[in-house]
């Protein structure tokens, strides 16, 4: 799979929430991985939230297809709401 994102997106990324958008790879690795759409008034493209965990902590990247390439749009920590939701679909894989 392959990853882009942009430049200064990524340094706005760095400044707000003190991640790179290359983290959001990481994101990717993991087994349990839940990927959810994301619906906010005003997007010209259907965007998708990837929450998963590194290193024992959740984390989401927000992200839209473009083609077959993942582009980062936002990565953070996760939300409880969204931990919740991982939590939910990992208990129910039998791996978590």
């Amino acid at each position: 799979m392959d990853f882009t994102f942009d430049p200064a997106k990524d340094e706005a990324n760095r400044f707000k929430h003190g991640l790179r958008l290359a983290f959001g790879m990481r994101v990717f690795e993991d087994l349990d991985l839940l990927v959810v759409p994301t619906i906010r008034l005003g997007d010209e493209e259907e965007r998708f939230k990837a929450i998963g965990k590194v290193d024992g902590k959740c984390f989401t990247a927000v992200h839209v297809w473009r083609g077959e390439v993942v582009r980062f749009i936002s990565v953070r920590r996760s939300n409880s709401g969204e931990q919740r939701d991982y939590d939910r679909h990992s208990s129910r894989s039998g791996r978590s």
